[in-house]
């Protein structure tokens, strides 16, 4: 979970969510970043209540920020969806939290889904887990849909063993 000032236009600019000085390592093996609204800041774009959670996002890499400091970073995701829970930041002194959907009282079955637009997919740098796959196909799923300017669901990849 991300606490953050600023909007969903914001990180589509971006590729995501960022830009983050968390322990990159750490979220190499996370599957979701839940957003949580930041109204404190003297630019908060959003306008969602303080700490509410507002977005939810199936993370499918991390990058490097576009900032001249080398270690910040933004988290990437290919879907997300609008949530609105209130009072859902833990109130950590740190702008990232480890938490668990459930403990959120998410369902990411339950979630209505969309495509992340971006312009460009970038290359994952989450490394290898039980899910690489499925990321990589629908990374290629979505460049080949903006290649074509098509809809990513018109796209069908099939692999032969």
């Amino acid at each position: 979970m991300v606490f953050t000032s600023k909007s969903l236009e914001t990180m589509i600019v971006e590729g995501g969510t960022g830009n983050w000085a968390g322990k990159e390592e750490r979220l190499k093996h996370m599957k979701w970043v839940v957003a949580t609204r930041n109204l404190k800041s003297t630019w908060t774009q959003g306008e969602e209540a303080h700490g509410s959670a507002f977005l939810i996002g199936r993370i499918c890499g991390i990058k490097a920020a576009l900032l001249p400091e080398s270690d910040r970073f933004v988290i990437q995701f290919d879907r997300y969806a609008d949530l609105s829970i209130s009072n859902a930041w833990t109130h950590n002194r740190n702008p990232i939290a480890y938490t668990s959907l459930g403990t959120l009282g998410i369902d990411a079955e339950k979630v209505e889904w969309k495509n992340f637009p971006t312009s460009t997919v970038q290359v994952s740098h989450a490394g290898p887990s039980a899910e690489a796959p499925t990321n990589v196909i629908d990374q290629a799923r979505a460049m080949i849909a903006n290649a074509l300017s098509i809809p990513p669901e018109a796209v069908k990849i099939t692999v032969a063993f």
